[in-house]
């Protein structure tokens, strides 16, 4: 279940549109924009996907301060590659925090001063007060890189190596870096156009499992660590 809480879990109540750096009840929040960049024997390949943050303040706040949550939406970014595959950068981190989200990418990537203190974090990236913007994202937070055998089947998920991306889709294709950066666009949309089968996949796993019953990956996996953003 770790797969689905990692995401869902900071999803509770959604988040609220950008104003002025401020979401609709006053809190600060910020868009920014994850750009994954691929080095392929065709040339540079990129994707793009665009997320907004907001961060509430909380009832059980810690030692110093700190205490706070943030809501974000967004899709998984997609880079296309040659021979017909597609990376998917997922909502999901490959940090072993406990925080494996994106907003804690960008802040890391962007606030020179991150410590993780969600609020004034996000105040300052809002407020754009000494960023760096846009900013490469360390590897020890980079998005979760998946990839499909068969674009149509959710079994099908396999793990990308970051570091290896050769190893997933052949020879002379390498990732190049990722990077973020403060943006007004709107939040990405439109994911389920790419993987159709994705709305079927709420509440249940891309194995077909309404509870996890194994660690593969497939089963580890749900619509949310693609998309916040499919209502139907």
């Amino acid at each position: 279940m770790m797969a689905r809480r990692g995401v869902l879990g900071m999803l509770a109540g959604g988040a609220a549109a950008l104003l002025s750096g401020c979401g609709l009840f006053g809190n600060p929040s910020y868009r920014f924009k994850m750009t994954v960049e691929v080095e392929t024997p065709e040339g540079l390949k990129t994707g793009s996907s665009v997320y907004e943050v907001e961060t509430t303040g909380s009832r059980d706040l810690v030692a110093g301060g700190k205490g706070s949550r943030f809501t974000f939406r967004g899709e998984a970014g997609a880079v296309d590659l040659p021979d017909g595959r597609t990376l998917f950068a997922l909502l999901k981190t490959v940090a072993m925090s406990g925080h494996d989200v994106l907003p804690v990418s960008s802040m890391v990537a962007m606030d020179p001063d991150f410590d993780y203190d969600w609020m004034a974090s996000t105040k300052k990236i809002a407020s754009g007060d000494s960023i760096k913007s846009p900013a490469e994202v360390p590897a020890g937070y980079y998005p979760m890189l998946v990839t499909f055998t068969d674009i149509d089947d959710p079994k099908s998920v396999q793990r990308v190596d970051p570091a290896n991306l050769a190893a997933s889709f052949g020879p002379g294709i390498r990732l190049k870096r990722i990077t973020v950066e403060v943006t007004d666009d709107d939040v990405t949309t439109g994911i389920e156009k790419r993987l159709r089968w994705l709305p079927k996949h709420r509440n249940v796993s891309f194995a077909g499992n309404r509870y996890t019953v194994d660690n593969s990956l497939a089963d580890n996996l749900f619509m949310g660590d693609f998309s916040t953003e499919i209502t139907q």
